[in-house]
């Protein structure tokens, strides 16, 4: 037997299955009036027009974002011989006290920029996700370069371990070239290697019969915990020597490469209980001299067979000096 409450229950259903029903047909009844009143066709037509404006509107910001990379791209390529971000002009004497002096004047305004600039580069960034940027050019003096900027996160080490693993890197690059690509890189006699500053002078046998050299100073510092809030961290600073009066270059015999490079490396402050991340933050120009003596066969392989800084050349043996890392993307 049905109850009261069971039948008012089952009454209210097959109303509301009514209801549902009756606003179809009103609907239906609605639409083919606005089709008789041309009132479809009009809301089409204006839809169309608003997917237009829309359309042009978005067209517009990727001309004038396109308009502004060709701006920058433009004073990029026009601007190589000048001084690039912590880039100086070097004059190495035969005197190895001024020598000496001469690097150490430059070590802390070197680092100082580097830092500045690396923090300004990056400001914009989402530092937990990967990123790079990489532009290539031939200059109207035959030279070609190669500029680069790219961040990348690291996960499962701290960061003066990354910290002297990009450095080791750099400091022995004479070995991981010839290691990874076959070729003969070797490191000449310098006069310096301490804890302050690095020369060094490095010539390689590319693949392609080509002989590179360059000559270069690297500047180093790690903060531990310093005290401004930053926490701890390293910056690395290489820049090319332009005249060196007891190592001149050997422009007829060789072909001459220079490479300016800046690194920061720092910790992420942890978000939502995640694990620390350390970020290695990089710029670098390298440019291969063009000359009339020594003909260049292929730019590209002789930069990567002699520059440690190059592309991704340094990724496998920073990640084999830190096995336990894992990292978001390829390391630099």
């Amino acid at each position: 037997m049905t109850t009261p409450y069971e039948a008012r229950k089952e009454r209210k259903r097959g109303l509301m299955e009514q209801a549902e029903n009756l606003q179809k047909v009103l609907d239906t009844l609605k639409f083919r009036l606005l089709v008789n009143q041309g009132e479809v066709k009009k809301a089409t037509k204006r839809t169309e027009v608003e997917n237009a404006l829309l359309y042009e509107l978005v067209l517009g910001q990727h001309l004038a974002h396109a308009s502004m990379q060709a701006a920058l791209t433009g004073h990029a390529q026009r601007s190589l011989n000048r001084l690039q971000p912590v880039q100086s002009v070097i004059c190495l004497g035969t005197s190895l006290a001024e020598r000496a002096n001469t690097l150490m004047t430059l070590k802390d305004r070197q680092l100082d920029n580097a830092e500045r600039y690396l923090a300004a580069r990056s400001r914009a960034l989402d530092l937990r996700s990967s990123y790079c940027h990489e532009e290539r050019f031939d200059s109207c003096e035959d030279n070609y370069s190669v500029v680069r900027f790219e961040t990348v996160p690291v996960r499962g080490a701290n960061v003066k371990d990354v910290f002297e693993a990009m450095l080791g890197s750099v400091l022995n690059s004479e070995i991981f070239l010839s290691e990874i690509f076959g070729c003969v890189a070797v490191r000449e006699d310098s006069d310096f290697e301490t804890s302050e500053f690095a020369q060094l002078r490095l010539v390689t046998a590319t693949s392609t019969g080509t002989t590179v050299e360059s000559n270069t100073v690297v500047f180093s510092r790690f903060v531990d915990d310093g005290d401004d809030g930053k926490g701890s961290y390293g910056v690395l600073a290489s820049d090319f020597v332009d005249v060196d009066a007891l190592y001149p270059y050997r422009i007829g015999e060789r072909v001459r490469r220079d490479g300016t490079t800046i690194v920061l490396v720092r910790e992420l402050q942890p978000t939502s209980g995640k694990v620390p991340e350390v970020v290695v933050t990089r710029w670098t120009q390298l440019k291969l001299h063009r000359s009339t003596a020594i003909v260049s066969h292929n730019p590209d392989t002789e930069l990567k067979e002699s520059a440690i800084c190059y592309g991704d050349t340094a990724k496998t043996f920073i990640q084999q000096q830190l096995v336990n890392a894992t990292t978001t993307d390829d390391f630099p």
